[in-house]
């Protein structure tokens, strides 16, 4: 048997699932190839090793403001970024922010990000570059992990 096959074997059981598509798959594997346990990366996170457990489980979602930690501790942004509603939610979510302040950076009122994050409607032009910017940045992601 190869390493790499080995490998793979060990980490199948241990239940790390190949390809994870939610974040608590993501959050789950990440914590078994580190070897750690749900108490521990929910005290690295500063929360309840409860809600830690609801978040593998995709029973909760963290708030915008966990997500740079739970970044940091993937090393990677879990989720779609294919379309301008997935650059809003990714660029708040690497930056911590509301609504209302990824809104203030890019000279847009609340609503209308939230509209673009769902969305409802595409921001201009020139606002979906500076929001484009900040969700594909690595320098921004490098100071958010």
């Amino acid at each position: 048997m190869s390493p790499e096959a080995f490998k793979t074997f060990i980490l199948s059981k241990k239940g790390v699932i190949p390809l994870p598509q939610t974040l608590g798959q993501h959050l789950r594997n990440r914590r078994l190839v580190l070897g750690l346990r749900q108490e521990d990366v929910a005290a690295q996170f500063g929360t309840l090793r409860e809600v830690y457990e609801r978040w593998e489980r995709d029973k909760r979602q963290p708030v915008v403001s966990e997500w740079p930690s739970i970044l940091s501790f993937l090393g990677y942004y879990p989720g779609a970024e294919n379309t301008p509603a997935d650059w809003v939610l990714k660029a708040r979510r690497i930056l911590g922010l509301s609504q209302y302040a990824i809104g203030r950076m890019v000279k847009a009122i609340a609503k209308d990000v939230r509209e673009w994050e769902h969305g409802e409607s595409e921001p201009p032009a020139s606002k979906q570059e500076r929001i484009k910017a900040i969700a594909m940045s690595p320098l921004v992601v490098a100071n958010a992990v």
